[in-house]
């Protein structure tokens, strides 16, 4: 039979469920980080021309520069600033490692390097290393997570907004029964 439709109308080849339910998560998730990041870059200009009515460009590095879908919307929103997005080439916007190692440089100039851990380690001084190094004080207009999730769809908003899209996403398919009957 015919292969259910995707959220954009187009149809999905039957017998294809497994990869394509895959690729359509994959999709659905790029969409929604991307529009995250275009939501959030929107804010940080129009704060940003606040602090700093001379902006003059908006700067897009490291790995998620890599992305181009990430870099086609953040352009879009750039120039609905009327403001240029410059981004080095995607060659140099693959490892974040040099900017933490960076980042870690910058602290141990800076005197935020702090004794070793242990007596027993071998070194004069060592930087604490955190996914998160806080830039500077958290903005006050900056909203919680909570009130950024409030204004998600609910699973059952999302699911609606599918179907009426003529979206039916195939059911998942029931565990096999175990090989020579019941336990």
């Amino acid at each position: 039979g015919a292969g259910a439709a995707a959220p954009d109308g187009a149809a999905t080849p039957a017998g294809s469920g497994g990869a394509q339910r895959r690729a359509d998560i994959a999709a659905s998730f790029q969409r929604v980080a991307v529009e995250h990041l275009v939501e959030r870059v929107e804010r940080a200009i129009g704060w940003a021309r606040e602090a700093e009515p001379g902006l003059t460009c908006v700067v897009v590095a490291g790995g998620v520069a890599a992305n181009g879908e990430v870099r086609r919307q953040l352009s879009g929103a750039c120039g609905r600033a009327g403001l240029p997005m410059v981004c080095p080439p995607v060659r140099l916007c693959t490892d974040n490692g040099t900017m933490v190692a960076w980042a870690g440089m910058l602290r141990l100039w800076l005197g935020l390097a702090e004794p070793p851990l242990r007596e027993s380690d071998e070194l004069d001084l060592f930087v604490e290393v955190r996914p998160k190094w806080p830039i500077g004080p958290r903005d006050r207009r900056s909203t919680t997570q909570a009130q950024q999730l409030a204004k998600r769809k609910t699973p059952a908003q999302a699911s609606a907004a599918a179907e009426a899209a003529g979206y039916a996403p195939a059911p998942l398919a029931a565990p096999a029964a175990p090989a020579g009957g019941s336990a």
